[in-house]
């Protein structure tokens, strides 16, 4: 978005809602490759403007506003204030401004720029109650299966062994041994798991997050729903779990050890990307770390001797660790 285009998308947000933008500003962080905007008008309310730049940010911004078009008035996702679709790959869609909320991803500041994720005591219970909520909510109509559902995923791991145990996160004898089991473990997440059944947010991290409500009564609002579809009922808290573990949560083989094909399914982008050399040296740690914790939790999910200690991964203090974007 240039300087030139940011007051446009501004006023036409304005005359979407029959209001004048008086100012403008980008949201602190967040990685979507849209254009994005809190804008305040003229009688002092604000909302959240989200633009289509291409046309995969189009497609989208169109899949967002049909889910939260289906989710208007359950608390679980911002309001929809309003939609434009020309038709021409450009949509805009306005919702709710959630800047007071409280967003743990930008929990505290770092002295060298940045921010760190911070959970605040009973905030994890307040999202897997909101995750719970979802998993109850029902399908709307036609909706595909989510974008984040992978391929079959530890083929491509065996063939990259070699990296793996350089990275150490796993012992070449324990990867030899059990190749097998786990190629076949995931083959099974296409066959045996209940993939179209319920309505999945695809993204679920902490700068996706943010809490709102009195402290008794919080609330936890999940945003971005670019990749939103249909999945199986766990895939949100089994593809959180690893990150939030590394954000202070509790280790994942402590909530969950089933169903273990779904587990070995969504480790695999980490263990992927933990292989990946082409990337900035504290986003690669922090993927060797997932991917380390993800063997453990899926060696005891599958009962199997450990692959190796999970490893300390030091992350930059001024980098946030979600590793993910949308």
């Amino acid at each position: 978005m240039t300087a030139a285009e940011t007051p446009v998308i501004a006023g036409t947000a304005g005359l979407m809602l029959g209001k004048t933008a008086a100012a403008w500003r980008a949201p602190e962080f967040g990685l979507s490759d849209a254009d994005r905007l809190v804008v305040t008008f003229s009688d002092g309310s604000a909302a959240f403007v989200k633009g289509a730049t291409t046309e995969d940010t189009a497609g989208w911004l169109r899949n967002e506003h049909r889910i939260l078009d289906h989710l208007r008035g359950t608390g679980l996702s911002p309001e929809v204030l309003g939609w434009r679709d020309d038709g021409a790959g450009r949509p805009l869609l306005v919702t709710e401004d959630l800047s007071t909320a409280y967003w743990p991803a930008a929990g505290a500041e770092n002295p060298n720029g940045g921010t760190s994720t911070v959970w605040r005591p009973g905030d994890i219970d307040v999202l897997t109650r909101t995750l719970d909520r979802l998993r109850r909510t029902p399908l709307p109509a036609g909706l595909p299966r989510t974008a984040s559902w992978p391929g079959p995923q530890w083929p491509r791991i065996i063939e990259l062994a070699d990296r793996l145990v350089d990275a150490g996160v796993v012992d070449r004898d324990w990867l030899e041994a059990h190749a097998a089991t786990l190629i076949a473990v995931d083959a099974e997440a296409d066959t045996a798991l209940k993939l179209g059944a319920h309505l999945v947010h695809g993204d679920v991290r902490s700068d996706n997050v943010c809490i709102v409500g009195d402290p008794d009564e919080r609330e936890a609002r999940l945003v971005d729903w670019s990749h939103a579809g249909a999945g199986h009922e766990l895939h949100d808290l089994v593809q959180l779990l690893p990150t939030l573990h590394l954000e202070g949560g509790p280790p994942p083989w402590q909530v969950c050890t089933e169903p273990a094909p779904l587990i070995a399914r969504l480790a695999g982008p980490s263990l992927q990307r933990a292989c990946v050399s082409d990337q900035p040296d504290w986003l690669r740690r922090v993927f060797i770390t997932l991917a380390s914790i993800n063997l453990k939790w899926l060696a005891a999910a599958l009962e199997l001797p450990q692959p190796v200690p999970i490893r300390t991964c030091p992350i930059e203090p001024d980098a946030n660790p979600s590793p993910t974007s949308a």
